[in-house]
C-alpha cells in the first residue's frame, strides 16, 4: 500500500528529486508533531506477491531482502497464469546506466506496447529532472520488480548519480505502480491519506525501514524539520504521474504494508523509507 519519494539534488543544477537530496527544502525549521491521530482508517490494498529482483548499486540498504536474477533474463513470479514475466533492459547512454523491465508474456501485444512505453517513460525521468549531462555526470540505477501479475506491477528504482566535478555522489530512489488493465500509474492516495500520513511521519510512532540503531535517533529528529503543511503537499504531488518538479516522495504497496520516501539530508543518506501497518495502528 505504499510508495516513496525523494527530492534529488542535481549536481550544478541543484534539481530536486523526491526523496534525494531535498535537504535545503528540509529546513523548513523544526515544528512541534501533531497530537496523535486515528489512523484507523487509512486505506489499503491486498497483498501483492513478491518477485526477485536486481540489488541497487547504493550505499543505503535494498529495499527488499529478494535474490536478483542475471541481468538480461526473463522473470517469472511462480507457475500461476496471472503472473507477468519480465525481461530486464539497460538504457546505456555515456556514462549513464538505467535498468527497466519489459512485458514478455501477455498475449495483447498493443497492451504489452503500451506498458513498456509507459514503464520506459518513467524509469528515465530521472534524465531530464537532474538535468543530468549524460556524457559527464556518472549515473547508475538499479530495478527491482518487487511484484508483476495481471492486475499490478510495482517497481523499485535505487542508484547514485555523481554529478561532474562533485567530491560525492547522492543516492536516488523512486518507485513506480502501474496498474495493468489501464495502463496508467497508481499514486500515493491510492493507498493512504497524505495528510494521515503526514501526521504519522511527524509522531513518535513513525517507523524507518531497514535503518540502523545508529541512524534511527537522527531520523527521528531530522524528519520533524518538516510541518505537517510540507508533508501533506509532499505526499499528495508523490509518484508518477507528475508535472511540473519531479515528486519529492515516492510509495508503494507491499503485503498489507505501505512503503514512502521522505528527503533526508545527505549525511544521512539523501532519503529514507518509512513504513507504515495499518493493523499495527
Amino acid at each position: 500500500m505504499i510508495k516513496f519519494t525523494l527530492p534529488i539534488s542535481c549536481g550544478k543544477k541543484a534539481v530536486l528529486l523526491s526523496a534525494i537530496a531535498l535537504a535545503a527544502c528540509l529546513a523548513a525549521g523544526c515544528r512541534k508533531a501533531p497530537e496523535k491521530i486515528d489512523l484507523s482508517s487509512t486505506h489499503t490494498t491486498a497483498a501483492e506477491t513478491m518477485a526477485p529482483a536486481t540489488q541497487p548499486q547504493s550505499t543505503t540498504p535494498p529495499l527488499m531482502e529478494t535474490s536478483a536474477p542475471p541481468a538480461g533474463t526473463d522473470h517469472a513470479e511462480g507457475q500461476n497464469n496471472r503472473n507477468i514475466s519480465t525481461k530486464m533492459n539497460t538504457y546505456s547512454s555515456g556514462k549513464v546506466a538505467i535498468d527497466y523491465p519489459n512485458i514478455t508474456n501477455m498475449a495483447d501485444a498493443s497492451k504489452t506496447a503500451a506498458l513498456d512505453e509507459l514503464i520506459k517513460k518513467n524509469a528515465l525521468s530521472v534524465l531530464d529532472a537532474c538535468s543530468v549531462q549524460e556524457d559527464k555526470d556518472t549515473l547508475s540505477i538499479s530495478c527491482q520488480v518487487l511484484s508483476a501479475d495481471r492486475s499490478r506491477i510495482t517497481l523499485l528504482y535505487q542508484g547514485t548519480l555523481t554529478a561532474s566535478g562533485s567530491a560525492h555522489p547522492q543516492n536516488i530512489f523512486y518507485s513506480n505502480t502501474i496498474d495493468v488493465e489501464n495502463v496508467s500509474d497508481i499514486g500515493f492516495d491510492h493507498y493512504a491519506d497524505p495528510y494521515t500520513m503526514a501526521g504519522y511521519v511527524l509522531s513518535d510512532d513513525c517507523t524507518f525501514y531497514q535503518t540502523t540503531d545508529q541512524l534511527r535517533p537522527e531520523l527521528m529528529k531530522e524528519k520533524n524539520k518538516t510541518s505537517m503543511d510540507d508533508y501533506t503537499k509532499m505526499f499528495t504531488n508523490a509518484d508518477f504521474p507528475f508535472t511540473g518538479s519531479f515528486p519529492q516522495s515516492f510509495s508503494y504497496e507491499h503485503q498489507g504494508v505501505i512503503y514512502f520516501s521522505i528527503p533526508v539530508s545527505h549525511a544521512l543518506g539523501d532519503y529514507a523509507i518509512v513504513m507504515f501497518a495499518p493493523d499495527t495502528k
